[in-house]
Order: C-alpha cells, then sequence, then structure tokens
C-alpha cells in the first residue's frame, strides 16, 4: 500500500504542470488524506502583499484532489466554498485534506491550509466527483 502512495504521489508531482508552475508539491498521501505544500513568493502576492486568495483555493482545491485520489478513485471537483481566516504570510503554505464522507458518486472532503508558522490561514470544503463511478457500480453487480 505505501508503495501505491509513493507512486501516486510522484505521478502528481511530476505529471502536473499546474502544480510545477505554482511551486506546488505532494509531500504525503495516505487513504482519504493529503498534503501539499506551497512556496510564498512574489508571484501569489496581491496588492497587498499578503498570498492572494485564487493561489489559497488553488492549493485548497489541489489537496482535496489529491486526498480523494489517494483513495483509489479519479475524481474532478464538483464544488469548493473557503473561508479566508487570516492574511497569508511567510515562506511557505501547507495545504491538509481530509475525507469526511465518501459515497457512490461523490466525496467530501475538508481542508485546512497553514502557513510555516502553523497559523491557519483558510478552511475549506470540496465535493468531488468520483469519474469512476460507473465501474464501481458494474464491480458491486458482480
Amino acid at each position: 500500500m505505501e508503495e501505491n502512495m509513493q507512486a501516486l504521489m510522484d505521478r502528481l508531482n511530476s505529471s502536473s504542470q499546474f502544480l510545477q508552475s505554482n511551486d506546488m508539491r505532494v509531500t504525503e498521501v495516505r487513504h482519504g488524506f493529503a498534503k501539499v505544500e506551497m512556496v510564498i513568493d512574489e508571484q501569489i502576492l496581491n496588492i497587498h502583499g499578503f498570498v492572494h486568495g485564487g493561489a489559497l483555493f488553488s492549493l485548497a482545491d489541489t489537496v482535496a484532489g489529491a486526498a480523494s485520489f489517494a483513495t483509489g478513485r479519479d475524481s474532478v471537483t464538483l464544488t469548493g466554498t473557503i473561508n479566508y481566516i487570516k492574511p497569508g504570510r511567510g515562506g511557505k503554505l501547507i495545504g491538509i485534506a481530509q475525507e469526511i464522507s465518501s459515497g457512490r458518486t461523490t466525496g467530501v472532503y475538508e481542508v485546512f491550509i497553514f502557513n510555516d508558522e502553523n497559523v491557519l490561514l483558510s478552511r475549506a470544503t470540496f465535493t468531488m466527483f468520483f469519474l469512476d463511478s460507473d465501474k464501481m457500480k458494474k464491480k458491486k453487480e458482480q
């Protein structure tokens, strides 16, 4: 199982140009859980010098997707909501996602984003749509 998770982490880090171009890196995955880090640099700051809300949302979406993939199912984001709690400052962002519900066609993930000083910056909830729901249904029927 651990080899599969390492392979998933390697695949996500090497195949996603979005992650690479935004200085994101998946650092941990296990069933229904993921951790993704993102470097804070001037490219993701807003006009006030804080991390742009879009960058926080992108990190939250990415870590929710990684946690969803870590269940062994392919998925895409169906919905996402985020609460911005504190302004983003520091050297890096750390996103953590945990599955809170999983069904035949969707999974729900709770995401927390911290800075490198362990300050909570945002909290999000994402619903992921499982692309393989037909395959899972056929598997149950067998």
